[in-house]
């Protein structure tokens, strides 16, 4: 199976409904070249749970939007898991709180893969 990322264009227009405005697109375009560069994991639930952290983490920390990049970062790891028939079951709290603690610097990229693999579920 093909991982199907989302674009950095895509990513953008997330961050454009939450308010915000492009500040680093060298940022994003990294984030996307640091995924792709990945081994694909035998285990693709892991592998999914590896590029959402990447995702979640880079957003959110290497500041790429004025404003909104928490929000952003949730909904592009959400937009990555739909395109890949993945949801992460948790309430929009936990999501809340995983991006304050990345924010934070809380939450290692191990903790966060493990966290969002047990709570990754297949759709179909």
């Amino acid at each position: 199976m093909k991982i199907i990322i989302p674009s950095i264009d895509e990513i953008i227009e997330i961050n454009k409904k939450v308010g915000g405005e492009t500040i680093s697109r060298g940022d994003l375009e990294f984030l996307i070249t640091k995924i792709e560069s990945k081994y694909a994991d035998k285990d693709l639930k892991k592998q999914m749970a590896k590029i959402a952290a990447i995702l979640w983490m880079d957003i959110i920390q290497k500041h790429p939007f004025i404003d909104g990049n928490k929000r952003t970062a949730t909904e592009a790891v959400m937009l990555f898991l739909q395109k890949n028939n993945f949801a992460l079951e948790t309430p929009l709290a936990g999501k809340v709180y995983v991006s304050l603690s990345i924010a934070n610097n809380e939450t290692r990229y191990e903790e966060l893969v493990k966290w969002i693999y047990d709570r990754l579920k297949e759709v179909k």
